[in-house]
């Protein structure tokens, strides 16, 4: 789920579109780069959000191999993202 693109579906944040940065058990850290950084991520339960997609490769390896990424690297995503639609899933 690490590197996953999730819509909140509770809380103040509710609607917006966030990317996981860590997940351990059921706590999901959340980050959108703009009111939520990638310094302090927003910890939400798994069960307040939803699955939109996935990341791409590019993204999804920076996040394993080093942990983290910038903010502004993290607005790109969530922009192209949602711009472009859904990354279809190849598993």
């Amino acid at each position: 789920m690490v590197s996953d693109i999730v819509l909140s579906l509770a809380g103040r944040d509710k609607g917006m579109c966030f990317i996981v940065l860590r997940q351990e058990g059921q706590w999901l850290w959340l980050a959108n780069g703009k009111a939520r950084r990638a310094e302090c991520p927003k910890r939400k339960k798994s069960k307040h959000t939803t699955r939109l997609g996935r990341c791409d490769d590019w993204t999804c390896s920076r996040i394993r191999e080093t942990g983290r990424l910038s903010n502004s690297e993290i607005r790109k995503v969530l922009a192209a993202w949602q711009g472009a639609g859904p990354v279809s899933d190849s598993n």
